[in-house]
């Protein structure tokens, strides 16, 4: 796999069955973010292989297909991109992908995958920091849930949490303190699954109610959340949560 540019994956499956294919194209689609695409270079029709890849994403992707005989070409992206219907489908769809890159974490550091997991580690990293800022300091602030005593109170607590533990995981790998690296990151990928599961059933639901009945805002929301997720306010991001 290569990285042509910061949104651009290049991916050649020429050559390999689709038993080995599957995996690699899996394992790489899974991660892809907002503004990302993933180019897949192979030599026969791609269809059934990203079908097959889409169902176990949830249908999480979409793409388009080019070519014939032994040369084609597959551009990927996020469904979402397109389809999301609002903003808290779009935050919803990041979910997903934070919570299976980081299983991917806990998977290579369980694996001694000591590089994989730290690369990994990266992206989700400050992907984090980017949902967060958004749902902290952007969407919060407008559509509420209770600051004080309510959802959103308990969002925010729970954010400092998952960005603490996450500064752990960070410095575990800055020194290089290895045996402990499993352990922490089973506690991180646990707390981060229980926090998206909460705050999809309590504090989205109020969200889509108060954002939605305002449809030029809603649109406004979206578009910034897209972008913001793309990495368009990184500066920002890191104002609040700095590396």
């Amino acid at each position: 796999m290569r990285q042509g540019n910061d949104h651009v994956l290049t991916l050649d499956l020429s050559g390999l069955p689709d038993n080995q294919a599957s995996p690699l194209l899996f394992a790489t689609a899974q991660r892809l973010g907002l503004g990302q695409c993933i180019q897949v270079q192979i030599d026969r029709d791609p269809h059934t292989l990203l079908r097959a890849v889409s169902f176990q994403l949830r249908e999480a992707i979409s793409w388009s297909v080019q070519g014939a005989e032994e040369h084609w070409q597959a551009e990927i992206r996020p469904r979402v991109e397109a389809e999301a219907r609002d903003v808290v489908d779009l935050l919803t769809w990041d979910h997903y992908r934070l919570d299976r890159q980081f299983a991917d974490v806990l998977a290579a550091a369980n694996a001694n995958r000591v590089q994989e997991a730290q690369e990994i580690f990266s992206d989700y990293w400050i992907g984090l920091r980017r949902h967060v800022h958004m749902e902290n300091h952007i969407l919060g602030p407008v559509l509420g849930g209770g600051e004080k005593k309510g959802p959103l109170a308990d969002m925010l607590f729970e954010h400092q949490s998952l960005i603490d533990q996450s500064r752990i995981v960070e410095e575990t790998f800055q020194e290089q303190d290895y045996a402990m690296l499993p352990a922490i990151c089973a506690v991180l990928s646990g707390s981060l699954a229980k926090h998206e599961n909460r705050e999809e059933n309590t504090l989205f639901p109020i969200w889509q109610a108060a954002n939605n009945q305002d449809k030029l805002r809603a649109q406004e929301f979206l578009q910034e959340t897209k972008e913001l997720l793309a990495g368009k306010q990184d500066h920002r991001v890191r104002e609040f949560f700095p590396d």
